[in-house]
């Protein structure tokens, strides 16, 4: 019987010995920041160039229209929502608008230009201007795009 704790002892000093695993986290399965948390300006700048680099297909720094398609579709088929008839669709403003207007339609855009945009739409939602984008400005800024989309509201009072 002693002879049989003894023959254990190797493996119980090994396994006290090595180091515990640190815990696994999954990696995050969307680039949007959660509703509910409030996000600073860093966070914008950080999940903007998060998103820039995975719509960068060819990593060249910059962005095409249809690197930002494919990054689109594959978004959208991921969750269950891509459909035949958006799949791949040109942009809206079409080859004679290339550049022009509002928005990155039909041209390549720069991370510095990519991150200069999303810091502009932080700025807007942030309207208590703290530096901090929280859970109620977020719901704001999105019921105002939802009428704007509509046509419930243009914004102008």
């Amino acid at each position: 019987m002693g002879g049989t704790l003894l023959a254990g002892a190797p493996a119980l000093a090994a396994a006290q010995a090595a180091p515990a695993a640190a815990p696994t986290t999954p990696a995050p399965t969307t680039l949007a920041p959660d509703p509910a948390r409030s996000q600073t300006r860093a966070d914008a700048i950080a999940a903007a160039d998060r998103r820039f680099a995975a719509m960068d297909a060819n990593h060249d720094g910059t962005v095409t229209a249809e690197e930002r398609h494919a990054w689109r579709d594959a978004r959208r088929a991921a969750r269950g929502g891509g459909d035949a008839a958006t799949a791949g669709r040109p942009d809206r403003a079409g080859p004679d608008r290339a550049g022009k207007g509002r928005g990155m339609k039909a041209r390549e855009i720069t991370q510095a230009e990519f991150r200069e945009r999303a810091l502009r739409m932080f700025d807007r939602m942030d309207t208590n201007h703290d530096g901090v984008v929280d859970a109620r400005e977020r719901e704001a800024a999105r019921l105002l795009m939802r009428a704007r989309m509509t046509g419930g509201d243009d914004g102008a009072n």
